[in-house]
């Protein structure tokens, strides 16, 4: 349990998992990177209990407090329920953790168990609701198709962060955000990511379709669910309609204008800093592992020196296999870098993998007295 929700349970406040995060105790989804809590309590008893809290003055949040694994707990209190937002009923469910036993407010377990909405729920649930039941638990939602969603209500800057950031971190985030396209929020709240939509590719190389068709597939092949990993993913070709041809070149520094344009984005819905950083050095560089075995080691060493450099190899994946040229790439890749990671532990080798030639003193003979 996390440190904020052990402090509650030793001042004795009684507190429940809702919203998103009961959903995902309830279907077993990691519990990462937000904690949504109802407090039985006043913001007082809250804040006598957790120092620390901040008060973000949202319509749903009460309180919001950062753990030291940089999980954000959300609070509400009892006392501001029903001020300002009340949840679809599918978003009611209330885990207690003490007892681990589920509390169902309005009758829902049906529908939970069977991940398909009705008509009648289907007229009380939110879009953004409905992308997170589709990305992180597999709901089917076949009213969605011809009858799109749009908030009255725009979504706060914050609000979209985290609802982009639950639909990257679940297990079917290309069938959300393309829900999310198809409902009008990508068109409202991120044009930069609406214009991919606009931008064909060779059916040579990318016969998944155009730009956005290809974005949404590499969230396919995804091994986890990482959020820098998903981000850089949803970002990497967002230079693409910006880009000019040149020599050849169909998109000539797509990556380059992208890390500009990434950098907007993520700051704009503020995204933290070192995440940020993370996530620009995936973008900018996710086309140079294709390239590793033609360029000397010396123009791509400081790359290939970096931490982040794995979770660039699984990009790199991602962004191959959604194509028609599979994995061969990726493996010449993973053999470049290993290469590089021998060598730079051999003494007796450059990075490139060449012999160290030694210059030995050279031996003088001195005479001896007699």
């Amino acid at each position: 349990m996390l440190a904020a929700l052990e402090e509650l349970k030793r001042a004795q406040i009684p507190f429940w998992y809702e919203g998103v995060s009961a959903l995902d105790q309830y279907y077993k989804v990691p519990n990462r990177p937000f904690f949504y809590v109802l407090v039985e309590g006043s913001l007082v008893d809250l804040a006598k209990a957790l120092p620390g809290l901040r008060y973000p003055g949202r319509d749903h949040i009460d309180a919001e407090l950062e753990q030291s694994d940089e999980t954000i707990v959300y609070f509400r209190c009892l006392e501001s329920q029903g001020h300002g937002w009340t949840p679809s009923p599918l978003f009611s469910l209330l885990y207690e953790p003490n007892q681990g036993k589920y509390l169902d407010l309005q009758g829902i377990y049906g529908t939970l168990r069977g991940k398909r909405v009705d008509q009648s729920t289907m007229d009380t649930l939110l879009g953004y609701e409905a992308a997170l039941l589709i990305a992180r638990y597999g709901f089917q939602i076949e009213h969605a198709e011809n009858e799109p969603f749009i908030e009255s209500t725009p979504l706060d800057v914050q609000t979209q962060r985290d609802l982009l950031t639950l639909v990257l971190t679940g297990k079917h985030t290309a069938f959300g955000l393309q829900f999310l396209f198809r409902a009008g929020y990508f068109h409202r709240y991120w044009p930069e990511l609406e214009v991919l939509k606009n931008v064909s590719h060779s059916k040579e190389y990318h016969p998944e379709g155009d730009v956005w068709d290809h974005t949404t597939e590499t969230f396919t092949y995804r091994k986890n669910q990482d959020l820098a990993i998903s981000l850089a993913l949803l970002l990497h070709d967002v230079g693409k309609p910006h880009a000019q041809t040149l020599e050849g070149r169909r998109f000539d520094k797509h990556a380059e204008i992208g890390t500009r344009i990434a950098s907007e984005f993520l700051h704009r819905l503020g995204f933290r800093e070192p995440l940020v950083t993370k996530v620009l050095f995936l973008v900018r560089n996710h086309m140079m592992p294709g390239a590793l075995k033609t360029l000397p080691i010396y123009r791509v060493e400081k790359v290939l020196e970096s931490d982040w450099f794995p979770e660039l190899l699984e990009v790199y994946r991602c962004d191959l296999s959604s194509t028609f040229r599979g994995p061969g790439g990726y493996y010449e890749a993973c053999k470049v870098y290993r290469a590089f990671l021998r060598n730079r532990k051999n003494p007796f080798r450059t990075v490139e993998g060449k012999k160290i030639q030694r210059i030995r003193e050279p031996f003088i003979m001195h005479r001896g007295r007699s």
